[in-house]
């Protein structure tokens, strides 16, 4: 019978759904998982240990430094200084350093105007004063981000309906950026896994649909070899950058024109890889972990086309959790407005057959 003592040990810190099927993908591999988390039964708690913690617990990350060969993270805004604490004792990855970075939409836009990767245009605010000049100089077609905790559409203000004196009270008057809104003509994210050992696998280009500035449906692949070129070329300067490993995920709008314009980054798993569970031959999820433990990854293909529709606010009433023509995968979470409680894949060899189906099922139950 195998022992503890011969499993590979990992530490996550967040036990939302990423780090549930962080564990539920990674089953055919010998490893362990240990998950803190501050909340009471976590979708993870229900495949692995869980600690009910704080994230910057001393006796919490001390217990996943003597229990755990090495530590990740299901969601960007756990604690740095949780990251640097253990940073000292155990690898971590992604590393607090790719970690900050991701934090803070001014970083982000730093560092890929550092690597003459294309964004909005934008200026820092951190005062009324600030917004006003910002607002002159970028127009009111514009939106205010706070620069942290801005993810799902949240701490962002439209400054075309707002003065510049009600955007700044809206916002908090916490530090932001203003961006100039991006006449695009669809969004796009690139999911790549980066290895131990410098190798990069990428999945193919994944087209997303927002509703309420949340992710509500993602088509793969998005066919375009230059513009996949391109994307996979950007992500390979800020991994270099960040020396990164396992997954991240860049998103970006497609402008009118064409061209790919960063608008954040993602340094875990991600919601617009989902569909990779059952459209490709390695999850984004086991191939983080994958990453993450130094199992060799040989190759990612993909199985035809795919999508993924978000299950937000409530569930959907008589969805068949056994039907032939989707997957569904539930939570577990109670109720709330705006709340990811699920999400369906679909998958078929022909695009136009899928997209079909995926307007089936979104009247059916949405």
């Amino acid at each position: 019978m195998e022992t503890l003592e011969n499993k590979m040990r990992i530490g996550i810190l967040g036990g939302g759904q990423l780090a549930m099927m962080m564990i539920q993908m990674s089953a055919k591999h010998n490893i362990n998982f240990i998950v803190v988390d501050p909340n009471d039964n976590p979708p993870a708690s229900k495949y692995a240990e869980c600690i009910k913690s704080d994230y910057n617990n001393k006796d919490s990350l001390d217990y996943l430094i003597d229990n755990c060969d090495v530590v990740t993270i299901d969601f960007e805004n756990v604690p740095s200084e949780a990251l640097k604490y253990l940073e000292n004792k155990i690898s971590v990855y992604p590393g607090s350093y790719a970690v900050e970075i991701c934090q803070d939409r001014l970083k982000e836009k730093d560092i890929f105007n550092k690597n003459n990767i294309p964004t909005t245009e934008y200026h820092i605010v951190n005062s009324e004063e600030d917004l006003s000049l910002a607002i002159d100089n970028l127009g009111t077609d514009s939106i205010l981000k706070s620069r942290k905790l801005g993810y799902d559409g949240k701490n962002q203000i439209l400054i075309n309906k707002h003065s510049s004196k009600e955007a700044w009270s809206l916002s908090g008057k916490v530090e932001a950026i203003l961006e100039k809104k991006v006449d695009f003509k669809t969004e796009v994210s690139i999911i790549g896994v980066c290895t131990k050992s410098s190798k990069t696998f990428f999945y193919p280009l994944v087209e997303n649909f927002h509703k309420d500035g949340i992710l509500n449906l993602s088509i793969a692949p998005y066919e375009n070899s230059e513009l996949q070129k391109l994307a996979e070329s950007y992500h390979n300067k800020i991994t270099k950058e960040l020396n990164y490993t396992g997954v991240l995920v860049i998103e970006f709008f497609l402008d009118k024109l064409g061209n790919l314009i960063a608008n954040e980054m993602a340094p875990r798993v991600h919601n617009s890889g989902h569909w990779t569970n059952e459209g490709a031959n390695i999850s984004q999820f086991e191939a983080h972990v994958m990453a993450i433990a130094d199992i060799n990854i040989k190759n990612i293909s993909i199985h035809g086309n795919s999508a993924m529709l978000n299950i937000i606010s409530a569930m959907p009433e008589d969805i068949n959790e056994n039907s032939n023509s989707y997957k569904l995968y539930d939570y577990g979470k109670s109720e709330r407005l705006n709340r990811k409680l699920g999400h369906i894949t679909v998958n078929n060899n022909n695009k136009k057959d899928l997209i079909e189906n995926i307007n089936r099922i979104s009247k059916s139950f949405f």
